[in-house]
């Protein structure tokens, strides 16, 4: 079809122009202030979150970032969001999701002693076996409980051993893919069904009153497990601050070797060490309890696999897992998190607890929130390996499902650092007025760092808005404090707080 139009062609454009506008103002759907605002609201948190990520500090290093509306669903701004990155400890927020969904929050581990033989009146004539189902939180405190139920229940002789029963879990006692060059490090410390205080000792030195006398040492609990070897000595006052406190293992024991100088006047040094053998160490202090309690004790101390046809003495409780996981995600305790990874082995897959056994009951509930088993690799509970490899939009969807979850939602958010305020993001943006207002947990490895969790918006239009966020950053070259502040930039910025 062909038409023509007379008179002046520019003034014809001008009325053609004016007309189809009219069409298609008239024609298109109407949006409501509140859409726009939303819709400029998350252009603007962009171009912010773009301006950030343009620092110097940031060159060369890889960047996923993903943040999510858990009210309207929407993306509020991604970067290299599918993309594979080291996750670090952002790695617990699975394990600590898998847990409370497969063993619930109100799962309690046990530690159950028994005997064999016969028991006359307070003896008893054979073994006492003490039994680890993997308790995390079986700590000095709790043992001492175990203990004095024994001695409230009559008991004053054991003639036989008493018999460490680890067999809860396999023998594996470090994750996969671990790179460790010291392990007697407290974040190094080992798996096992039958542990006691996170399997570290507590080594603390005094420096002596004057430069003559030999500092002391103290371990917490006092045990025979370890040999305390003393070559420290005290220095005149402001000279000396040098003191190195290593364990190294010998036999079925370790021994605690302290160097170097200290000053005379200065407080007591402290800190952890890991032990080499969970379940020795864990029976010895136990056998040395049952006789700080008046039950003497003739055997001595070994390993074994309790008999079916034990008579139980005790059976002793933790608190539960709701609580558990608090300290696994707010404190990044990664000796928790094997543990929960075993038991949930053992407990979902069948006896005994190993850490493949774990990892398949992980991956069942992350398909069935909707990730395949084949978009992702976890090779242990904790983060430690750099062999996990997950995306930013992993993470978020694992924080939307339990954010989701009304029967796990108050236990998980409760398990988060609250920044500001405690655990790993205490020291973040303390003062600010973030505080109180996120709630996340931290990864960090050599070249590693990773914050991921839920911010509630303060300058949205929406009332009640809450973002769930994961912010991964691989390779970098500047130091953590730098990176830390970059994180908090682009945190605030969710916030719709002003720094």
């Amino acid at each position: 079809m062909e038409f023509q139009i007379s008179g002046h062609p520019r003034k014809w454009v001008v009325k053609f122009q004016i007309i189809i506008a009219c069409i298609l103002f008239f024609a298109s759907p109407v949006f409501s202030s509140q859409d726009s605002t939303e819709t400029n609201s998350q252009q603007t948190i962009g171009k912010k979150i773009d301006h950030i990520l343009k620092d110097r500090c940031l060159k060369d290093t890889k960047i996923g970032v993903k943040i999510v509306s858990l009210k309207t669903g929407e993306i509020a701004y991604e970067k290299n969001s599918n993309e594979f990155f080291i996750p670090a400890s952002n790695i617990k927020l699975v394990t600590s999701a898998a847990a409370l969904s497969r063993l619930r929050p109100d799962y309690r581990f046990k530690t159950i002693v028994s005997h064999d033989g016969i028991r006359e009146g307070g003896i008893i004539q054979g073994n006492v076996y003490i039994k680890g189902y993997g308790d995390p939180k079986l700590v000095t405190e709790e043992l001492l409980i175990i203990v004095r139920g024994i001695r409230s229940s009559g008991i004053e002789l054991i003639s036989g051993d008493i018999v460490a029963d680890d067999s809860f879990f396999d023998n594996e006692r470090i994750g996969n893919g671990w790179k460790i060059e010291n392990n007697s490090r407290a974040y190094n410390a080992k798996i096992g069904a039958l542990s006691l205080n996170f399997n570290t000792i507590n080594v603390c030195v005094k420096p002596g009153e004057n430069h003559k006398d030999k500092p002391a040492v103290i371990t917490n609990p006092p045990t025979n497990f370890v040999e305390v070897i003393n070559r420290a000595v005290t220095k005149r006052r402001g000279i000396g601050n040098a003191i190195t406190i290593d364990r190294i293992e010998e036999g079925g024991g370790d021994k605690i070797i302290i160097q170097g100088e200290v000053s005379a006047g200065k407080k007591r040094m402290c800190c952890y060490r890991a032990i080499s053998n969970p379940p020795l160490y864990t029976a010895t202090v136990f056998k040395e309890f049952l006789e700080r309690e008046g039950i003497h004790v003739k055997g001595g101390i070994r390993l074994g696999v309790q008999p079916p046809d034990t008579v139980e003495l005790i059976n002793h409780e933790s608190v539960p897992l709701s609580i558990i996981v608090r300290d696994l995600n707010k404190m990044s305790n990664n000796f928790i998190a094997e543990q929960i990874l075993k038991t949930l082995g053992a407990e979902v897959k069948g006896e005994q607890g190993t850490a493949e056994k774990g990892l398949e009951a992980v991956k069942d509930y992350l398909k069935e929130i909707g990730i395949p088993g084949d978009e992702y690799r976890i090779a242990d509970g904790s983060g430690l390996s750099k062999l996990n490899n997950l995306t930013p939009s992993h993470i978020i969807r694992v924080l939307e499902s339990m954010y989701d979850d009304f029967k796990l939602q108050a236990e998980y958010i409760a398990s988060l650092s609250v920044m500001g305020v405690d655990g790993s993001l205490k020291e973040r943006m303390e003062g600010s007025l973030l505080k109180g207002m996120v709630r996340g947990k931290t990864g960090t490895l050599d070249g590693v760092s990773a914050v991921s969790g839920y911010a509630a918006c303060s300058s949205c239009s929406s009332k009640g808005e809450i973002y769930a966020f994961s912010i991964i950053m691989n390779g970098f070259q500047c130091d953590f404090s730098r990176i830390w502040h970059i994180q908090n930039q682009i945190i605030s910025t969710i916030a719709g707080v002003k720094r």
